[in-house]
């Protein structure tokens, strides 16, 4: 035992810390007054990183994105399975001639193909709403990012469309009044599209006359995506257009500052 004190008291008398505390490294990015790297004690949370930024007024709380690598393999495989898919389609199609359909499904794929895998996993992330909920204020791990945009001024809708459309925010405009400046292109389904709200949140909403939703207000930075017609898909996958409103909800808004 006295072996041991005299061992502490060396390393005290040299400068050395007796205890030693864990740490982990998050970045942070965007509207916020402190962006880059912060060193947080092990079991930190989201509220701690948050606070420690300081986000800004102005950042738009419900784009905010968290970023986990833990996520990346499981999106790397969920859009690998998505461009097969669409490979897929697109090779059946030219088989039979369809080279309307065809087209539409290569303009999709190449729009896929150029979209980053994130690790967005949906979270709260507004500092004093998320450090009063215990069960939304969960733990961080090395290498997580966060993300606060600025608020977006627009709506946009991809997929089977003509052209992809970013139209101006319209308060309390339900999605068909975005889709009708947005014309569909060959093979789009005329039945059923995808909300993807800036959180991340699917919404699966019928456009028929009669299958119609209830009509919903659209969140700054929402998403709308025009699926691939259901007659068309079930060759291939049932689940394609589901995986890819699943996959769209993974990105992130733009700007101040793009996450790498």
């Amino acid at each position: 035992m006295k072996r041991s004190f005299a061992i502490v008291l060396a390393l005290y008398m040299a400068g050395a810390p007796l205890l030693s505390h864990a740490e982990l490294q998050v970045q942070v990015k965007g509207a916020v007054d402190h962006p880059g790297t912060l060193t947080l004690k092990d079991g930190a949370r989201l509220s701690d990183a948050a606070l420690a930024a300081h986000v800004q007024e102005q950042a738009y709380l419900l784009g905010a994105a968290w970023l986990r690598p833990s996520l990346l393999v499981t999106q790397e495989r969920l859009k690998a399975g998505i461009l097969y898919d669409l490979d897929q389609l697109h090779l059946r199609a030219m088989q039979h001639g369809d080279t309307a359909l065809s087209d539409t499904v290569g303009q999709l794929h190449t729009a896929t193909a150029a979209l980053p895998v994130t690790g967005r996993a949906p979270a709260l992330l507004a500092p004093r709403a998320v450090e009063v909920n215990i069960t939304a204020n969960l733990p961080l791990l090395p290498g997580d990012r966060l993300f606060y945009p600025l608020r977006p001024k627009t709506i946009r809708v991809v997929g089977a469309v003509r052209s992809p459309c970013s139209l101006p925010l319209q308060p309390l405009q339900d999605a068909s009044g975005y889709l009708a400046q947005c014309p569909s292109a060959y093979g789009a389904d005329h039945d059923w599209i995808y909300v993807i709200q800036p959180d991340g949140h699917v919404l699966r909403q019928g456009v028929a006359l009669w299958n119609r939703s209830t009509p919903l207000s659209l969140a700054p930075g929402a998403l709308i995506y025009v699926p691939l017609s259901a007659r068309a898909v079930s060759t291939i996958d049932i689940t394609l257009n589901s995986d890819m409103a699943d996959f769209l909800a993974t990105q992130i808004l733009p700007g101040p500052e793009t996450m790498p």
